[in-house]
């Protein structure tokens, strides 16, 4: 009886640690990629941006997004990928006003999606 009432115990704070785990992970890496799409707008927005930049915002995402494979259902990671691939494309032949809002949208989803995953009634509900 008392082994079970641990193990009970035990697995509920395996998930609860898991659970908290996904939340923050979830949150650091969308900020991370917020201040990464922040600066490429800014230098979007002013005419200084190069494909590089857009590259490197690339691949600091591909990177990330491996780990949050495990966590976040595919079509939203697809839907990312789609949208920044897509403003790369649009660095690349300099065509400024076509990209910003592609980061525009990649921005609101770095918004939207870790809310998706957050502690709140409204997600249990």
């Amino acid at each position: 009886m008392i082994r079970t009432i641990v193990s009970i115990f035990v697995s509920l704070a395996l998930i609860i640690g898991v659970a908290v785990f996904e939340n923050l992970h979830i949150r650091q890496t969308f900020e991370l990629f917020s201040q990464a799409l922040e600066s490429l707008y800014e230098k979007t927005e002013s005419g200084t941006v190069t494909h590089e930049d857009g590259v490197a915002v690339e691949t600091f995402w591909e990177k990330r997004k491996r780990t949050l494979h495990i966590w976040l259902p595919h079509t939203a990671i697809l839907e990312i990928d789609y949208q920044l691939y897509e403003a790369v494309g649009y660095l690349y032949v300099q065509d400024f006003e076509s990209a910003m809002p592609k980061i525009e949208i990649l921005q609101g989803m770095c918004e939207n999606i870790p809310q998706s995953y957050r502690f709140s009634l409204e997600n249990i509900l």
